[in-house]
């Protein structure tokens, strides 16, 4: 890849970093850098994409009151479902995108009281299961936006007829 490139994705990625942490912030409990990693699976899997999920991950552990071990959880279960899902439905289809945010959306008050449990912590599941509805609602939309604005000169793959 090209170095113009190289500094392209950097700038990208980075100011998505931002816009989703801040989003984050506005709105707790649901994560924006997870159809972020959807994204750089579709485009540019391989080091970049671990990269990312590596920042994103310490990040997101950095940020939380919970054990360590939620965010790289959260992202392993993101990426299996995702490789999984792949071989039956189209990669970039809204349908598979739409299926994705309800599995993000069951994952995360599941994962949140699973590893509260592990640490002897009392949770109240009816705000979860609330950011989880908002999880798998928001999950396609900011999949399509990122993917509407991911630059054209970093593709690396050909759409679907």
């Amino acid at each position: 890849m090209p170095r113009t490139n190289n500094l392209l994705a950097l700038f990208w990625w980075g100011g998505y970093t931002v816009l989703g942490v801040w989003a984050q912030r506005t709105v707790p409990g649901v994560d924006f850098l997870a159809p972020g990693i959807v994204l750089s699976m579709q485009e540019e899997a391989g080091k970049r994409t671990a990269l990312l999920a590596l920042i994103w991950i310490l990040l997101l552990e950095g940020a939380g009151n919970l054990p360590f071990g939620y965010g790289l959880a959260w992202y392993g279960l993101l990426a299996a479902a995702y490789f999984a899902g792949r071989w039956l439905f189209e990669a970039r289809s809204y349908l598979f995108m739409a299926l994705l945010g309800l599995w993000a959306g069951l994952l995360h008050p599941v994962l949140v009281y699973g590893v509260a449990s592990l640490a002897s912590l009392k949770v109240v599941m009816e705000p979860l299961w609330i950011q989880g509805l908002i999880q798998a609602a928001t999950f396609p939309v900011i999949w399509f936006f990122a993917d509407y604005f991911f630059p054209k000169r970093l593709r690396q793959d050909v759409r679907p007829l």
